[in-house]
């Protein structure tokens, strides 16, 4: 290996990996498609090796080009951790970048960015909305800042957990619908052969409680499936069907009574907000602030 690694040759590196094209990596980059294919040429001649396999008009990494990825990623994170540690600016900006799940977009986001933008006009929020298979590879990958998931207390070496607030799992119906009017007290069975409408199949309390019915041989209908909670909250209100929501979801339906939690005796069932950072990653002073104004806003 010869010569001096310049960083923004392997910036650009990571660019065009992730698009698969000289030509959309110099666009995002402000550089000329020459200039994108000098510095990759550049740090394939410093290391000794193709990172690229190309083949008529596409681009891929080639295994070596895949094992470099793994050191790109790092050397740019330490850039920008050299950068935020030695920054002697405490007031939160530049770009904050959330990857999360859609039921807690809807449910959380809009409000929770209006109050953080008031506070803090300087740091524009970015919003990555996904899976949680999805959120965690971008996480891995320092393409986004905080991972914000709801599940069961996550344990993963490789990051840090900044916060965790737990919700009960609440059934709901509509205060017209015929499981409320049989009774306030019901068990796993009452539930047979109701129709729901379902968060998306790789929810994590959809899936415990489908488990659990299908475990107890109790037949039910699935309505709907959807990841916009309002949406499923409008569908449970009008009486047509029965769903299974964290009972955070569920303040204002509750208060004005257009939604009811069925009691069952025999499920219950608490699932977490948490939010994680890369343990790689130095948190910066927007992303310290996000944290403490969500946790601010969860223990309302």
């Amino acid at each position: 290996m010869g010569g001096t690694m310049e960083i923004r040759n392997i910036i650009s590196f990571i660019k065009v990996a992730e698009l698969s094209s000289f030509s959309k990596a110099a666009i995002e980059l402000g550089y000329s498609q020459s200039n994108i294919t000098m510095q990759i040429k550049q740090l394939e001649s410093e290391l000794n090796c193709l990172l690229f396999d190309r083949i008529g008009k596409g681009i891929s990494l080639t295994e070596q080009g895949k094992e470099f990825m793994k050191y790109a990623i790092s050397i740019k994170s330490l850039v920008e951790n050299a950068k935020i540690s030695l920054s002697d600016d405490p007031t939160p900006s530049g770009q904050l970048v959330i990857g999360i799940l859609e039921s807690l977009c809807i449910t959380y986001l809009p409000e929770l960015i209006h109050t953080f933008y008031k506070k803090y006009p300087n740091v524009n929020t970015v919003i990555s909305i996904g899976t949680y298979e999805e959120l965690s590879a971008l996480l891995n990958s320092n393409k986004i800042d905080l991972l914000w998931t709801f599940d069961r207390p996550i344990a993963n070496k490789s990051w840090v957990k900044a916060l965790e607030s737990p919700s009960a799992i609440k059934i709901i119906a509509a205060p017209t619908h015929s499981i409320l009017l049989e009774g306030r007290q019901h068990n796993l069975s009452s539930l047979k052969n109701c129709t729901f409408i379902f968060t998306e199949q790789n929810c994590s309390y959809r899936i415990y409680f489908e488990d659990l019915l299908q475990a107890q041989g109790i037949p039910y209908n699935v309505f709907l499936e959807i990841g916009n909670t309002e949406i499923i909250k409008r569908f449970v209100a009008s009486g047509l069907c029965l769903s299974v929501l964290p009972e955070f979801t569920l303040q204002n339906e509750l208060s004005n009574k257009t939604i009811e939690v069925v009691n069952i005796t025999n499920f219950h069932l608490t699932m977490y907000s948490q939010i994680f950072y890369h343990k790689n990653k130095i948190p910066t002073s927007a992303m310290k602030e996000f944290i403490n104004h969500l946790q601010a806003d969860l223990l309302q």
